[in-house]
């Protein structure tokens, strides 16, 4: 191969490295304007990825979110020391980096981000958005503090396996009338190394897209846990919007049979309901309050202590704001105020339930 051959070769295949992420960029832009592709993708498409990305993920008990940060940190810190020892050309790092830039927000999306251009809860669940009513909606919270008070069991102690087949369980069990694919590939809980931060920032769990990787944070208390990692699962199942998540986590959980799950289910689905209660009715907030189990209380200010000591507030401040800003880039109008609105999807959804 003559030299002029090789420099058209290589030419062509640097051409390709940059054409080739572009071209998938455009479709993935194409897809966020027309919501019906982006369900198609969801719906066809994502399954395959999420089993095939979980089939690999799961065989390795380290989270593979911290392998992409070491990455990362290679990539940067590593090729600056490499162009600074003349190991490496300056014009070759800054190209690597370039061709990271456009693959990362590719692999993203298709890997899972495609979700959060789906038509919105309420039409994909066939629900109607109800009117406000301020009477109905303090008799809902009364209903859930009874059912609390009935739910509360003591939670020192509790087995994360046992409560993790419980929720796949409830998952496989509910997958149809809550329109979710499943299984949608294996959802092993992992753990992040970098768990103190995450706690200093008041992060209970995230979802890695890029493996796949549903991750939960060690140091929450026993009353979250099934909760938190309920509303994780649903993001591996192809939920995107928080407010959902927190609408598949509660009636999963609620309508489990298994003490702690249900408990957890009702303790943190009955907080977000007396935050929208204190706006909607502030007059009627303390009385309604008061219909609360001391225990109850107990585990709500047990919570709130916990995670005080925990959280340094000008990292949890720059966390909300980044994940703000995240949040509304992709869609998500409400940006972080969003994981509240989960209070509207459940009465929408009790509302459709009741009429059937």
């Amino acid at each position: 191969m003559n030299a002029s051959r090789k420099k058209r070769l290589k030419h062509f295949r640097r051409c390709v490295a940059y054409a080739a992420p572009a071209i998938l960029l455009l479709t993935v832009w194409i897809c966020s304007r027309k919501p019906a592709l982006a369900e198609g993708y969801m719906c066809h498409v994502y399954p395959a990825v999420a089993t095939t990305l979980s089939f690999f993920s799961r065989l390795f008990p380290f989270s593979f979110f911290d392998v992409l940060l070491l990455a990362f940190v290679v990539l940067l810190a590593g090729g600056l020391v490499a162009v600074i020892a003349k190991k490496l050309r300056f014009r070759q790092w800054l190209g690597c980096c370039c061709r990271c830039v456009l693959w990362l927000p590719v692999w993203f999306y298709l890997s899972w981000g495609m979700a959060y251009f789906r038509p919105d809860f309420h039409e994909r669940m066939a629900v109607e958005r109800q009117t406000p009513d301020k009477a109905f909606f303090e008799t809902f919270v009364i209903q859930h503090i009874d059912s609390l008070n009935c739910a509360y069991v003591a939670m020192d102690a509790f087995d994360t396996e046992e409560i993790d087949r419980e929720i796949e369980r409830m998952y496989g069990k509910h997958h149809a009338l809550l329109r979710l694919p499943y299984p949608c590939g294996t959802r092993r809980t992992k753990h992040s190394l970098t768990e103190p931060l995450l706690t200093q920032m008041g992060i209970t769990g995230f979802f890695n897209p890029f493996f796949n990787e549903v991750q939960v944070n060690r140091f929450m208390l026993p009353q979250s846990y099934p909760f938190t990692l309920a509303h994780e699962k649903a993001h591996q199942l192809g939920i995107a919007g928080e407010a959902e998540c927190n609408f598949y986590a509660s009636v999963i959980c609620t309508a489990s049979e298994h003490p702690q799950v249900r408990y957890s289910g009702y303790l943190k689905t009955t907080s977000y309901l007396l935050n929208s209660l204190y706006g909607i009715s502030p007059d009627e907030y303390k009385r309604i309050y008061g219909m609360i189990d001391s225990c109850v209380v107990a585990d709500y200010r047990k919570i709130r202590e916990h995670w005080k000591k925990a959280i340094r507030p000008v990292l949890s401040e720059a966390q909300n704001k980044l994940y703000d800003h995240y949040l509304k880039t992709n869609r998500q109008a409400s940006g972080i105020k969003s994981y509240s609105e989960v209070t509207g999807l459940l009465v929408d959804w009790a509302t459709s339930q009741t009429a059937k």
